[in-house]
Order: C-alpha cells, then structure tokens, then sequence
C-alpha cells in the first residue's frame, strides 16, 4: 500500500498502530473506541456549531482544542490540523474566519470517517 503524502488526511503510523491493537485481540475494546469517535466527534461538531452560531468564540476554541487531540489520537491528521485552525480563528475571534473553518472541518471528518470505516471492516474481517 502506498503511504499518502505527508498532508494527506491520515497519519498511517498512528492508525496502524490502532488498528494493530486489533490484531492484538483486543477488538471489542477497540471497536468500543472507534464507535466513541464516530459518533462523538459529531455530537462534538454540533456543540461547536451552536456555540459559533451564538458568538461565544472561547467555548468553540476550547471544543475546537478538544478535537485537535482527538483528531490525533486517531491519526485523522488534517482534521486535527484543521481544528487547530479553528481554535486559533477563536483565540483571534475572527468570527467570519471560524465559519469557514468550522465547515471545513465537518467535511474532514465525513472523509476521515470514511477511510476509518473501510479500516476497521478490512482489520475485522476473517483472514
């Protein structure tokens, strides 16, 4: 498999080691991480969303932060990047710049989402 460039959405050292766990038989307790993220990060999405719509900047970089270390806990490289942007447009409380920001990283997740499915199904099924 060709490992994806350095800016590339996921950071393949870090999710290998993930998804290795599962190889590891720790699968249930894994899956159990993965379904936390995956249904997390949108719940997390949302709050930021509302908090933005509602002008309190400090609650959406503090969010934002949040989600920069999950991105990369999980390896979601440019999601995290990204939500580090939006923390920073907080901090600077550039609202317009944070909109913008904000729907960027809402489609990082949906294609971060995606390629986490596809692993975790490859590294469950039977070998």
């Amino acid at each position: 498999m060709a490992t994806p460039s350095s800016d590339g959405p996921v950071d393949e050292e870090i999710l290998s080691e993930l998804l290795m766990v599962m190889d590891d038989g720790s699968m249930d307790g894994l899956i159990t991480i993965c379904d936390l993220f995956l249904t997390g990060v949108p719940d997390r999405l949302s709050d930021i969303e509302a908090a933005l719509a509602e002008g309190r900047l400090d609650d959406v970089a503090a969010a934002s932060h949040s989600l920069k270390g999950t991105g990369g806990a999980f390896g979601a490289r440019r999601l995290g990047e990204m939500a580090g942007q939006l923390e920073q447009a907080c901090r600077q409380n550039d609202l317009h710049s944070a909109t913008a920001l904000l729907e960027r990283v809402k489609a990082e997740y949906i294609v971060f989402r995606n390629i986490l499915e596809v692993r975790l199904a490859a590294s469950s099924a039977p070998s």
